[in-house]
């Protein structure tokens, strides 16, 4: 039995609009959008191979998965944005960036980031009415500079809960890209009903029994597992 299972909010307020949209519904019979980023145009340290293995894990576990990769179908802010309406779920494997000066400047790094860079400030127009479930494993999504920022709660995780999804998962550092796969794999099964979809209202729940499950794998190396946390309801 799980005793406690942490989960984080920036305000009250926050968890109680995510806990009302969590209770609205599923969105079981919505689409799931996985945007992956192996490689960064203007990032040449940047490159994830691990992503491709992550992604081809996630698509056969989320419901009618839609996959933005190049290239195919190139991972653009424009792209994301005509997607994300009709999206119960989002998966996002590529970088991520914390503006602490200003949230709402925060990114998540796809193809075009330098031209036209997915925000936060960007999601705000968008209509999530559908949005269950956001799983940044954009690297680095829930941490903070050092720079004397009053708020810490603020960064790419607890933004995107505000602009809609009532439950988020992200990381405080880069994780080992085979431990990354491995507990989104285990957390998409761990969701999964008996009617094929996903049950999104026990993220918290799932995400500490995949992250307990890398623990008990490699107790003394915490770096691969103890920079996950959920957010939301």
């Amino acid at each position: 039995m799980d005793r406690v299972v942490s989960s984080y909010t920036p305000t009250i307020r926050a968890l109680r609009y995510s806990r009302q949209r969590a209770q609205a519904g599923t969105g079981a019979d919505s689409r799931s959008l996985i945007v992956a980023m192996p490689t960064t145009p203007g990032m040449p340290s940047g490159a994830l191979p691990g992503v491709i293995a992550e992604v081809n894990r996630v698509r056969n576990l989320v419901p009618h998965p839609v996959v933005l990769s190049a290239p195919d179908r190139v991972p653009t802010r424009a792209a994301v944005l005509a997607q994300l309406p009709g999206c119960a779920v989002a998966h996002f494997a590529c970088h991520g960036a914390t503006d602490s000066a200003n949230p709402s400047r925060s990114l998540l790094v796809l193809h075009d980031h330098q031209a036209d860079p997915l925000t936060v400030a960007s999601l705000a127009p968008v209509n999530l009415a559908r949005a269950q479930l956001a799983y940044l494993s954009a690297r680095q999504t829930a941490s903070v500079p050092a720079n004397g920022l009053a708020d810490e709660a603020i960064q790419l995780v607890t933004a995107f809960q505000l602009v809609g999804f009532p439950s988020v998962v992200g990381t405080l550092w880069e994780i080992h890209e085979r431990a990354a796969t491995t507990i989104a794999g285990e957390f998409y099964a761990g969701l999964q009903t008996s009617h094929g979809t996903l049950d999104t209202s026990n993220a918290a729940r799932v995400l500490h029994r995949a992250v307990r499950g890398q623990r008990d794998r490699y107790p003394r190396t915490p770096f691969l597992w103890a920079g996950y946390l959920h957010a939301g309801a």
